[in-house]
């Protein structure tokens, strides 16, 4: 099970990566509408939530996906939690970003594949572990 947080402005595409990744057996702590919405619910409750993933999109009102990234990577406490970002934006306006972002998936895409790509970012992650051990 991986705690995620989503930051997705379409509410339909929120409650189904909500319905489908519960199938999945993850745990969702949180949800917002916007890069501030998160940037503020992130910073009050981080300890309590602790997303191990955040599904960030990037075209959002008041703040977007890459510049909530660049917010939430001056701050400290933030360095361990994975980010998928998903987007129909080009790649090349992403690069930028690029070493913030542990995974990108491009809109539209099957949810079907949602399930892997979570579980690749976890088995990243574990295998980073086992190096340092």
């Amino acid at each position: 099970m991986v705690n995620i947080y989503i930051v997705e402005d379409d509410k339909n595409l929120q409650e189904l990566y909500t319905m489908f990744l519960t199938k999945m057996g993850h745990r969702i702590v949180g949800q917002s509408f916007n890069g501030e919405e998160a940037l503020i619910d992130l910073y009050l409750n981080f300890e309590r939530k602790k997303p191990e993933i955040l599904i960030v999109d990037y075209h959002m009102p008041v703040k977007n996906g890459l510049e909530l990234i660049a917010d939430l990577y001056e701050l400290d406490w933030i360095n361990e939690t994975k980010i998928l970002f998903i987007s129909s934006a080009n790649q090349s306006e992403i690069n930028a970003h690029e070493t913030s972002i542990t995974k990108y998936v491009t809109k539209p895409f099957k949810f079907s594949n949602l399930g892997g790509v979570i579980n690749e970012i976890m088995r990243t992650n574990l295998a980073g572990l086992e190096q340092c051990t």
